[in-house]
């Protein structure tokens, strides 16, 4: 996304990106560039803060002379689906920064834009929708220079969103439309991807922690019975089906798409039994589990738990893999 003035030509490619337990890093070499090696991939967990953190992890890895990207975490950063201002090229970031004014939690002219056009919308005879990525600039620079203070050529920040979609351009399903779920602790991210483009992307408000059927812990905390528990994990999976359904009727509906008919699950840090019956029975299409090691190339077996952690890191990492968009580097 953010691209910044430090650029240079490499073969190689690392990103730091933060996790709720802890810092992941990924380093993606491209030399071959029809088929990127992931050569590292690893997860230091939280220590005292987030720059001991920081510390640690670059002790294991030592001198690091590659570029690097990361990912804003989603509180620093605002991602809206918009139709598109009639508007000459040139002229959008400002007539989009004009518009969002209102859903900013400050001054318009203090935000970052970044504008994702999603292709193939103008035989639909529709306005076309964008997507519009707006980052307050102070937010930015605190995340550039957590990085770059320890001496990292840091050149590229991204969001979730388009680490997601660098992953699902590598499946199989991609070629025809895939739904991609990545299942976070508190959150899912969903995203829609077709030929490498990110057509449609929805959070959804339940993460793991509230699938798992961890009874002892609930019971006790909030005195739920067995079946109490069990019924407020089925409730919760339903709203996911929901939300879910809604982003794929969309999807077809609105960019003329077909039928997306399969739904790829991201490595879990936890298992959630029954969850992909679930989804196949009420979405009525097919549901699998994905291993970064069969999409991936990489010089080491990289264990799941390993790959939920790192997911961001190595969807970041693999940005040059795909064609994404810039933006200016804040003042």
């Amino acid at each position: 996304m953010f691209r910044w003035l430090n650029t240079s030509q490499s073969t190689q490619l690392g990103s730091i990106v933060q996790h709720t337990e802890g810092l992941a890093f990924a380093s993606i070499n491209y030399e071959d560039t029809e088929k990127p090696i992931l050569k590292s991939c690893l997860f230091q967990s939280q220590l005292s803060d987030h720059k001991t953190t920081l510390d640690q992890l670059l002790q294991q890895l030592g001198t690091l002379k590659q570029p690097f990207t990361t990912v804003l975490s989603a509180d620093h950063f605002l991602l809206l689906l918009m139709q598109r201002p009639t508007v000459e090229n040139e002229e959008l970031p400002d007539a989009v920064r004009w518009q969002i004014k209102d859903q900013l939690q400050y001054p318009a002219e203090e935000a970052i834009i970044e504008i994702l056009e999603i292709p193939g919308q103008q035989q639909r005879g529709r306005i076309p929708m964008i997507y519009v990525i707006a980052a307050h600039r102070d937010s930015v620079k605190s995340v550039i220079e957590f990085i770059e203070e320890k001496n990292i050529n840091l050149q590229y920040v991204d969001i979730p969103e388009l680490a997601q979609r660098n992953i699902s351009s590598l499946l199989a399903e991609d070629f025809i439309g895939v739904a991609l779920l990545n299942i976070q602790a508190t959150q899912s991210l969903l995203t829609i991807t077709h030929e490498g483009e990110l057509y449609l992307s929805r959070v959804i408000d339940i993460g793991y922690d509230h699938l798992e059927d961890d009874t002892q812990k609930i019971t006790k905390e909030d005195g739920l019975s067995l079946e109490e528990t069990s019924s407020e994990i089925e409730n919760n999976i339903s709203k996911m089906v929901l939300e879910i359904q809604r982003s794929l009727d969309y999807y077809e509906s609105h960019y003329g798409k077909a039928a997306i008919g399969n739904l790829v699950l991201s490595p879990l840090e936890n298992s959630i039994p029954d969850l992909n019956n679930h989804f196949e029975q009420d979405l009525g299409i097919s549901v699998r589990n994905l291993d970064l090691n069969e999409i991936i190339t990489s010089e080491v077996n990289i264990e799941l738990e390993t790959q939920a952690r790192c997911f961001n890191a190595i969807g970041a990492a693999l940005r040059l893999s795909v064609s994404t968009p810039t933006a200016d580097s804040p003042e």
